[in-house]
């Protein structure tokens, strides 16, 4: 597969508003969207990742701790009228308490989760409004694909569930366009990264979401070397009680060359791509160009 070079310009904003237009698009239409656009919500200490595809698709995976319907609300301010699909990485209360009421506020189709019981009451209720509103879904593993059009979210973990280990179950996706591809991790730690180097999964990817808010626990240099990402995104929550992301990680990521964005210092994160190149646009930050490997001579890395 092309590789990206890591060309990173920093844009002001008059220019930010002409090149990054698709990235910050305008509330309408979800329809409208030209290329994939990969959402980071900025949810405190949590996961949520809205995707829309260039045919009109939207997925979201995870909605982060808060039951007060922040994401539905971001998702209905930005014209997403309902979800394609809904995938649960893990039934951990900060991945699964904002799907909550976007179940009770917008038809979702399709739901796939891991199938792990656990005994929380916000998780009960997500599998209870899942039931009750007949939605279709699918407890899914390892070798599981869901395609749209261009892009194909496959399912790399998990292969067999483990007992009483909700983060080391999380299911992880790769979702591919064109050249791009994008891990998100979930919360997995490093014998679940170790079980997936073992299988030979297919880890490569331009984008990494890190793994459990940059815990270091997880990101084993082994598991980042396989990924070789040129973008790290860290959901995290400012000052939050577990000191995430762990510095271990952060360097890890930056002696592999990566640019690492936390959305506790940008803010939402903004991801699109044409399937050839791609921009990042944190709202407050730089905005990044990654440009294809034929223009690799035009500049340094970050």
């Amino acid at each position: 597969m092309q590789r990206y070079s890591t060309l990173a310009v920093p844009i002001i904003a008059a220019v930010l508003l002409l090149v990054g237009s698709a990235a910050l698009l305008p509330a309408g239409s979800a329809q409208a969207v030209p290329s994939l656009v990969a959402t980071f919500l900025d949810v405190g200490q949590g996961d949520a990742i809205w995707v829309q595809t260039p045919d009109g698709q939207d997925l979201l995976i995870d909605g982060g701790p808060r039951t007060d319907g922040r994401v539905r609300d971001y998702l209905l301010s930005r014209g997403c009228t309902d979800i394609e699909l809904m995938v649960l990485t893990h039934p951990h209360a900060d991945h699964v308490s904002g799907l909550v009421p976007v179940l009770e506020g917008m038809p979702v189709h399709e739901v796939w989760y891991n199938g792990q019981e656990y005994g929380s009451a916000i998780y009960a209720r997500f599998l209870g409004l899942i039931a009750a509103e007949g939605i279709v879904s699918r407890t899914v593993r390892a070798g599981e694909a869901y395609t749209r059009g261009a892009v194909t979210l496959q399912i790399l973990h998990p292969q067999t569930l483990r007992a009483s280990e909700a983060n080391n179950n999380s299911v992880v996706c790769r979702l591919s366009y064109g050249e791009l591809d994008l891990l998100l991790t979930g919360d997995v730690e490093a014998s679940a990264e170790g079980e997936m180097l073992g299988r030979r999964a297919p880890l490569e990817a331009e984008v990494l979401k890190v793994a459990h808010h940059g815990s270091d626990s997880s990101s084993t240099l082994a598991f980042l070397e396989a990924v070789s990402p040129e973008i790290a995104v860290i959901s995290v929550g400012a000052t939050n009680p577990y000191g995430h992301p762990s510095p271990a990680t952060v360097a890890r990521l930056r002696a592999l060359g990566a640019a690492v964005h936390r959305t506790d210092w940008c803010g939402t994160l903004v991801l699109t791509s044409d399937g050839t190149s791609y921009t990042l646009a944190p709202p407050g930050c730089w905005l990044y160009l990654y440009l294809p490997l034929a223009l690799h001579s035009a500049g340094p890395g970050p």
